[in-house]
């Protein structure tokens, strides 16, 4: 009786399992669609992403700090008009010949008066502001009265007092310690005042300016007040004591 052999089921499998394999290997029009939209979707992330990059600053500020920032921009550039305006009449001078020793000694003498204001080893009056800050909860750092006179300064005031008895200059620090605030060493008692000298306008616009002194102040998390009371005669008498050279001598 001839043998009968066993069918071996697997070689009819095969040709199965191939076609499974290239239907995997063969994109469906859903898997298709979800690649182009994923495309799509990186495309029009990284096109914003650079556009952000591009963006004008200024163009998600408000219309109010748009025009405190320009009133200010305005009164720097006509003071330095101003400023030219007098170099080049005070240059005419020394090079006409004509009384040209006097014109030195009062452009000198003029230099002079301008530096000692600037040193603050003199008393000095003249429009401005007086700011006060009101803080309850002793929360005002010397930090953020540091950033206040930086801002001051920005808006255009030629001379600064904390409290009417320090006078602000370049070598002037701040600190917060155990002993509270203090001002080149000197504590500082609250009510904290500013007194600012200066055109009143800028000044003010300059401390109210969004993110400023009086946003950051007035916050929830700190809790003071900001009280700015502008006026055409403000007087600052703190002046300061100029620190002896211990290596640097005039030469003529």
């Amino acid at each position: 009786m001839p043998e009968r052999r066993k069918t071996d089921p697997r070689p009819s499998e095969e040709p199965e399992t191939g076609g499974r394999r290239r239907d995997l290997l063969r994109p469906s029009k859903a898997q298709g669609l979800v690649a182009v939209i994923l495309c799509l979707c990186a495309f029009a992330v990284v096109a914003q992403m650079r556009s952000r990059d591009h963006q004008d600053p200024f163009a998600t500020m408000r219309r109010a700090d748009l025009v405190s920032m320009l009133d200010s921009l305005s009164t720097s550039s006509r003071q330095l008009d101003s400023e030219l305006a007098d170099l080049r009449e005070t240059q005419r001078q020394l090079e006409s010949g004509a009384d040209s020793r006097r014109a030195a000694q009062a452009q000198a003498a003029r230099r002079l008066s301008q530096l000692k204001v600037l040193e603050g080893t003199v008393p000095v009056a003249g429009p401005g502001v007086t700011i006060r800050i009101e803080d309850p909860r002793s929360k005002v750092s010397s930090d953020m009265i540091l950033d206040a006179v930086e801002e001051l300064r920005d808006a255009g005031a030629e001379a600064l007092a904390i409290n009417g008895s320090v006078r602000v200059v370049a070598s002037t620090w701040f600190a917060s310690g155990a002993d509270g605030l203090t001002v080149s060493g000197r504590a500082v008692t609250r009510p904290i005042t500013i007194t600012a000298i200066g055109d009143p306008h800028s000044l003010e616009e300059g401390a109210k300016f969004r993110g400023g002194m009086v946003s950051q102040m007035q916050a929830a998390q700190v809790g003071a007040t900001v009280t700015i009371t502008p006026s055409q005669q403000v007087r600052i008498d703190a002046v300061a004591t100029p620190r002896p050279l211990s290596h640097a001598t005039p030469v003529r």
